[in-house]
């Protein structure tokens, strides 16, 4: 059955059909459940940190020149090994779930385990390579792994994409509607942007349930100040919705880089031309609110690096922050991308930040900051909110 993806409109940063769930599928089991990614990360924070080994793989990476007909993978020449059902680990006619291997600026390693426990590999998938320039018989040892997980959901005669999640920790979300990309992508968690250290990745990902419009993700991040663990209920529709609730177990470390970005939103701005949003808008429970226009000519951006965004003082609680695109009245009142719903056991601050590549425009990331040496009880530090996408 041909699939109809999504097209990302900015950043592209998850199929052999094999039965491995259904509607009936039970829950796997408690080995692969909530609890049991919690014990693991627990234990991971009480080690040290050795990140993943990333061996260069020239064949299939992104060309350094960026020309389709140099060594390696660019964009559209690894969108095109993933086309239509080549991936997938599920189809029922309604959902599709697609494995993702190592191409492009995708190489970090994630463990997937579909429904009923099923580990997912690469040697059970038959990708084609043959498509590459120069094209290739099959992909070599350096890149026989899987990076991430890629979701779809039936809407009348298409199947566009809704969900994509990467082992390097971006998620992105979109609506459920037939002609719509990403809005922007979600990174969860990171450094924040002060941060010299790197960033946490996700080790491991499990397809939990699905329903008609519903499907049940755990997920568990390690890194170098804190190991992680996620839950993600996805709600497709015409404005689709990710519940996260996070748990992060610090390290020892952690005294040294104290600032945890629990969540990132980014995406791109310009002030002409394409653009995932012109306008951030957040709420805090005392009524108090912020509009900034990032198109606005008279802010000074800086020279190109990381810049704060001044933001209206508030000593209440953040209610929402959404990213807008004021192209039409009426799209006012609908954010492309909105995080919403917060709850934690510490304080969260809001930092928002743009950088200022290429003219005219940037990348503009808001980081949800916890101060993770705030847990001084050795409690994990726990956090959930709701990320909403509309169509553009």
């Amino acid at each position: 059955m041909k699939r109809s993806l999504a097209s990302p409109s900015f950043i592209l940063a998850l199929t052999l059909a094999c039965g491995c769930g259904s509607e009936d599928a039970g829950v796997c089991s408690d080995t692969s459940g909530l609890e049991a990614r919690k014990s693991e990360a627990r234990a991971a924070a009480e080690t040290d940190y050795s990140p993943p080994v990333i061996t260069p793989c020239p064949e299939l990476d992104l060309p350094p020149d960026g020309q389709a007909s140099s060594e390696g993978l660019t964009v559209s020449e690894y969108g095109s090994l993933l086309r239509g059902a080549n991936g997938n680990f599920f189809d029922d006619g309604r959902w599709w779930l697609k494995a993702t291997p190592r191409g492009a600026s995708r190489v970090v390693p994630l463990q997937i385990t579909a429904e009923r426990c099923e580990p997912v590999t690469f040697a059970k998938f038959g990708y084609d390579y043959a498509f590459a320039t120069p094209p290739l018989v099959a992909a070599p040892a350096c890149g026989q792994y899987l990076t991430g997980l890629e979701v779809g959901h039936q809407i009348g005669d298409s199947w566009p994409e809704v969900l994509d999640v990467d082992g390097s920790g971006l998620i992105r979300l979109a609506p459920l509607a037939a002609s719509t990309g990403f809005s922007a992508f979600l990174r969860i968690p990171r450094a924040p942007l002060d941060s010299t250290g790197p960033d946490s990745t996700l080790e491991r990902i499990d397809v939990l349930r699905h329903d008609g419009d519903s499907l049940e993700l755990i997920a568990r991040a390690n890194g170098p100040n804190f190991a992680a663990t996620l839950r993600l209920v996805l709600k497709v529709g015409d404005v689709s919705r990710l519940s996260v609730q996070l748990e992060l177990e610090p390290r020892a470390s952690i005294a040294d880089v104290p600032l945890i970005a629990a969540a990132a939103l980014s995406g791109r701005f310009a002030n002409v031309g394409e653009r995932d949003f012109d306008h951030v808008q957040a709420t805090f429970a005392d009524g108090g609110s912020f509009d900034t226009a990032l198109t606005d000519p008279t802010i000074a951006w800086g020279q190109g690096d990381w810049t704060r965004v001044p933001l209206a003082e508030s000593n209440s609680e953040l209610e929402s922050i959404a990213f807008f695109q004021h192209e039409a009245a009426e799209r006012a009142q609908y954010p492309s991308v909105m995080l919403s719903n917060f709850q934690s056991n510490v304080p969260i601050a809001l930092e928002l930040a743009v950088s200022t590549r290429p003219q005219p425009g940037g990348n503009v990331i808001a980081n949800l900051l916890v101060d993770g040496s705030a847990s001084v009880t050795g409690a994990p530090i726990a956090i959930s909110y709701l990320v909403t996408a509309s169509p553009r």
